[in-house]
């Protein structure tokens, strides 16, 4: 029996401390029990009745139970307190983002088509000739008429040395024209003496021959008649060959303007051998060797002059507030974090689309609506460009932000 109690007792096992609220509620639902050896009935009387316990039955062990720990976790509050500051934290740094966004918007207008420019000038050969002498190298700095190059002049000189003898040679004959000129004149002179002379013996003689006297006979007076009449003659011919000889010095005059013209020609070649700078800039693109053969018009060599500015093509929704003088900042994808000041100079007459090789005509075809960009050119602030003079250069990129309000 107790043996029996025992193994019985061995099977009873206390539950762990997480199953409190199930066990608490089997005890409360369980009558309570007697002590060992007893058990307590009631008969059909209504009379209490105690019976001996049965040998085989193990009296039943009350369960207590088990005692309740509650522990307050102060980790759950704080990783919430924290989840609740991030969460303002990220409202307020999105309303921040949001406000700078529509202040942006609001006041500047914004475009990355954008780039650099700068005058650069093509030097070509006005001349066809051999190249014997280049002046300058790649990159270099040249100031305003200087030496670049050099082609072989022996050519040039001889055509030079040709026309200025052409020029001896019209002014010689100029010279003899004028001679010419005053000889005819000489002759007019004489012939018209000569026509004074015989006019008055024609009067003499007209009146010794229509006179009382009859003292010159008929013969005597039609002689001097005809000399009168041919001294008038010869003073026409002499007044004619003036005009000619004139009309050859004329002549003569213009050929001397011819060889003058040939001779400032030749010159002129002789000159454009030598290759100057027509500006202040950098060389760049050098195509030009010695011992090349060159013809006019062909592209030797590239100057590009040191002052730049910035085009930015602009959507043309963006243009209304845009105005000459305004405020522009320009970021240059070369110079990360530096901003360059400069303000807008002109507008554009027309869309970049007007000026290609190829404009569009909405006239013809189907017809596709699409946002046109306009140039702006903004001029760069020379004091914001300092230690950047010698990098910045046309053709690089830019974020170009133009400020069209307050």
């Amino acid at each position: 029996m107790n043996a029996t109690r025992t193994a019985n007792t061995g099977a009873q096992t206390l539950q762990p401390k997480s199953q409190v609220s199930s066990l608490a509620s089997q005890v409360i639902a369980s009558p309570l029990e007697e002590g060992p050896g007893t058990r307590t009935g009631s008969d059909v009387t209504g009379e209490q009745r105690h019976e001996p316990a049965r040998v085989d039955e193990a009296p039943r062990k009350s369960i207590q139970p088990p005692e309740l720990v509650v522990t307050r976790d102060h980790s759950g509050l704080r990783s919430k307190l924290l989840r609740i500051f991030a969460a303002s934290i990220l409202i307020v740094l999105v309303g921040a983002g949001l406000f700078r966004w529509w202040s942006i918007s609001r006041c500047w207008v914004k475009t990355d088509n954008a780039y650099l420019a700068a005058h650069i000038h093509t030097i070509s050969p006005r001349a066809a000739g051999t190249v014997e002498q280049v002046a300058v190298e790649e990159n270099q700095r040249v100031t305003v008429g200087e030496v670049l190059a050099r082609l072989d002049p022996n050519d040039f000189e001889v055509k030079r040395e040709q026309a200025r003898a052409q020029l001896a040679q019209a002014r010689a004959q100029l010279r003899e024209a004028e001679a010419q000129i005053a000889q005819a004149r000489a002759q007019v002179a004489r012939e018209q003496a000569r026509a004074v002379k015989s006019t008055r013996d024609l009067v003499r003689a007209e009146s010794l021959y229509q006179g009382s006297v009859g003292a010159i006979s008929k013969a005597e007076f039609e002689q001097a008649q005809a000399e009168s009449d041919a001294a008038q003659a010869s003073v026409q011919a002499t007044q004619s060959a003036v005009v000619s000889a004139e009309a050859l010095a004329g002549a003569a005059q213009a050929h001397e303007k011819v060889a003058q013209a040939n001779v400032r020609e030749a010159e002129l070649q002789l000159s454009y051998t030598i290759l100057r700078a027509p500006a202040t800039g950098r060389i760049g693109k050098r195509n030009l060797e010695t011992g090349n053969q060159v013809q006019p018009g062909q592209a030797l060599l590239a100057l590009v002059q040191p002052d730049v500015w910035v085009t930015a093509n602009f959507k043309e929704t963006q243009l209304t507030r845009v105005k000459t003088g305004q405020l522009a900042r320009i970021r240059v994808d070369a110079f990360p974090g530096q901003t360059f000041l400069g303000c807008v100079d002109s507008i554009s007459p027309a869309s970049g689309a007007q000026f290609a090789l190829l404009p569009p005509d909405n006239a013809t075809g189907n017809f596709t609506k699409i946002v046109q960009r306009v140039p702006v050119k903004i001029l760069l602030e020379r004091g914001t460009l300092v230690g950047c003079e010698d990098l910045i250069a046309p053709g690089m990129s830019a974020v170009v932000e133009i400020k069209v309000g307050e």
